[in-house]
């Protein structure tokens, strides 16, 4: 791209100076025109007075032979010293000895016979001189009768209309010089179209169909990588969905729990992975955004700690819980999102802490804040910042995680007006503090009916019977479609209280089988998106359709009894 802007900045400019270089031409072409117009009118000026001073001059001679009159005398000498100025200036020459102001016609006119006008009045102007000279005005020379005076001025008539002729055939001159710059201009114009302009357009066409092609090329790309994204999610949360149905369900012996909190620990590490890379998609797309929900504050950060317990005795470190009372209580702000801000601080203090303790401090200091800390007797951030340093993310030899974190918290953070501090402990360690805005809300009672008939819209048989056990532990009914065109048959021919409608189903998906239910049946049955697509278009898209709320896949029996109770208080 720098190669293409270097390119049309030399082409621009090349342009640029040949068109200055024309235009300063035209600039001192005009000048010149005005200057031969003014030289051309004054030589016209003294010609055409020279026919005037040589007609005072005869007139005050012929009454200064009348009458010696000493003001005659004076306005003859005067006008015979303008005469002979004037006779100067139009037949001087140059230093190359041409005559300056006499073309060859003119030349002619003034020293060629029969006219040699030159002579005659420079024998005027002496007869004149000696007229003045002799003292007594009795004898009139010859030069100064009527006779002689107006053959003189014939003569200089003549001259006057040849010195507007030579004018005039340098203002055609001109004339001509300017047409043909106008046309050398045109010329110029059309070679920088030809050369420069036409070239540089197809440069720059070609250029942008180039980047064009690339900027496809990438967004489709982007949209396979999106596709591809939330396709891996889809196809990992429903496997996960029966291995953590099947860990919360088994029953185990007291020796045994170890395994099970190992087995938890392992599916909610796999779940904060696909949660990373769904960010990772979002915040790349611009479609990330935050999920509140209202649920305890104390439960979603213990539900976090218990998760970890497993890692820590692993690597031999003790994780003490300082959790207020007052956090048992009901608030609104994205719990999921909260979870995954304490879970990448805790992974972060379990790398690089190798002996003693990580401890977790959750209060309220009033009704409007969360203070979260976690602190640690590792590394600390003295010598460097490990949580933040490219050059340690560069040497890391951990491998835990997507190494996107940190930044992903802090983006969390940002997104909801709270603030991240680091403190460098001693001797040792780190302290990370969160300060969290939240909103306190009314405990809500259970506010489930004791029964619903519940419609399960699934095609895999693994998801179908999870959800379809918990309904059944909650005492409600249900009835399964393998696909969206066999539940719109069901919905004509029974009534069902709430929906559970899967998006990705072979036959009829649940986009479509949404939209039939809304358009074409127009049923106001409460629907529930059930899915392991988190595409948030794909989440608009169905509400856009008409349902009324969503889950994602792996779902537990809490996620399902939230749902149902917000979508049923809507009514």
């Amino acid at each position: 791209m720098l190669q293409v802007i270097a390119n049309i900045r030399s082409r621009y400019r090349l342009a640029l100076l040949a068109i200055a270089i024309l235009s300063t031409a035209t600039a001192l072409l005009l000048q010149w025109l005005i200057s031969i117009q003014k030289d051309d009118a004054q030589v016209i000026n003294i010609a055409g007075k020279q026919r005037m001073l040589s007609q005072k001059m005869a007139w005050y001679a012929n009454t200064l032979h009348q009458y010696n009159s000493p003001q005659h005398r004076d306005s003859l000498q005067q006008a015979a010293s303008d005469f002979n100025a004037g006779h100067y200036f139009l037949t001087k020459k140059n230093d190359s000895g041409e005559y300056e102001h006499l073309n060859d016609a003119l030349m002619n006119h003034y020293f060629a016979a029969p006219i040699n006008l030159a002579e005659q009045s420079e024998q005027f102007y002496a007869a004149v001189s000696v007229f003045l000279q002799s003292g007594t005005a009795h004898l009139l020379p010859s030069e100064l009768h009527i006779n002689e005076v107006e053959l003189l001025l014939t003569k200089l008539d003549q001259a006057v209309s040849l010195f507007e002729s030579q004018a005039k055939e340098k203002i055609t001159l001109v004339s001509y010089i300017e047409i043909g710059f106008w046309l050398l201009t045109l010329g110029l114009l059309l070679l920088e179209l030809k050369f420069i302009f036409r070239p540089m357009e197809a440069h720059i066409k070609t250029t942008l169909n180039k980047y064009q092609q690339q900027k496809q090329h990438a967004e489709l790309i982007s949209q396979n990588k999106e596709r591809f994204i939330a396709r891996a999610s889809h196809e990992f949360r429903t496997p996960l969905q029966g291995l953590v149905n099947a860990i919360d369900e088994l029953e185990t012996s007291s020796e045994q729990k170890a395994l099970q909190q190992q087995a938890h620990y392992c599916s909610n590490r796999l779940l904060n992975i696909l949660d990373e890379l769904h960010d990772a998609q979002q915040l790349s797309s611009g479609q990330w955004q935050l999920e509140p929900t209202k649920d305890n504050l104390l439960k979603t950060i213990e539900a976090v700690l218990f998760s970890y317990q497993f890692s820590f005795k692993q690597h031999n470190l003790r994780l003490i819980k300082n959790l207020a009372n007052e956090l048992d209580c009901e608030v609104e702000l994205d719990h999921l999102r909260l979870q995954q801000v304490l879970s990448e601080l805790l992974t972060n203090a379990l790398k690089f802490t190798q002996v003693g303790q990580v401890t977790v401090t959750a209060s309220m200091p009033n009704k409007h804040q969360l203070l979260l800390s976690v602190s640690d007797t590792g590394t600390g951030f003295a010598s460097h910042f490990p949580y933040l340093s490219s050059e340690h993310i560069a040497q890391d030899n951990h491998f835990q995680g997507m190494q996107m974190g940190l930044a992903r918290v802090q983006h969390i953070l940002q997104a909801q007006n709270a603030s991240i501090e680091f403190i460098d402990q001693q001797p040792s360690g780190a302290l990370v503090s969160v300060v969290l805005p939240i909103h306190i809300t009314e405990q809500q009672k259970n506010l489930l009916p004791n029964q619903l008939h519940c419609l399960i819209v699934e095609d895999n048989p693994l998801n179908a019977m999870i959800l379809d056990g918990i309904l059944k532990g909650i005492n409600y009914t249900t009835e399964l479609a393998e696909n969206g065109l066999i539940a719109t048959e069901k919905v004509v021919h029974e009534q069902y209280d709430v929906i559970f409608m899967d998006l990705n189903m072979p036959v009829m998906d649940g986009f479509k089988a949404i939209d039939t239910m809304r358009q074409e049946l127009n049923l106001t049955t409460p629907i529930i998106v059930v899915t392991a697509n988190t595409s948030q278009s794909d989440l608009e898209r169905s509400y856009q359709l008409g349902s009324n709320g969503h889950i994602y896949k792996p779902i537990k029996s809490d996620t399902i009894k939230k749902a149902l109770i917000e979508v049923l208080a809507k009514g």
